[in-house]
């Protein structure tokens, strides 16, 4: 029984350092989207390529995409075992 209440009292401090880590990862990701983002503006004020511009946007957006998808479904990963944990 002291076992579980041990394990009660951890998972509220696990799933927050899980969840901190978890954000720092997601705004890393980010902001390489967000460098690739300035990046294709300037190519675009300096009139490069078009081809290269829609591949690294379609490469932005897909970043950016994955990201957010895998970031959520790290969080509902993370509250699950949060849950079980109380």
């Amino acid at each position: 029984m002291e076992e579980n209440t041990d394990q009660t009292k951890w998972a509220p401090k696990t799933f927050f350092f899980e969840a901190v880590s978890g954000i720092l990862i997601f705004i890393t990701i980010a902001l390489a989207a967000i460098f690739l983002s300035y990046s294709v503006s300037y190519l675009e004020a300096i009139k490069f390529d078009p081809v290269i511009i829609y591949g690294l946007k379609a490469a932005e957006y897909a970043i950016f995409g994955c990201d957010l998808f895998l970031f959520a479904v790290f969080l509902f990963a993370t509250t699950k075992k949060t849950y079980r944990g109380l």
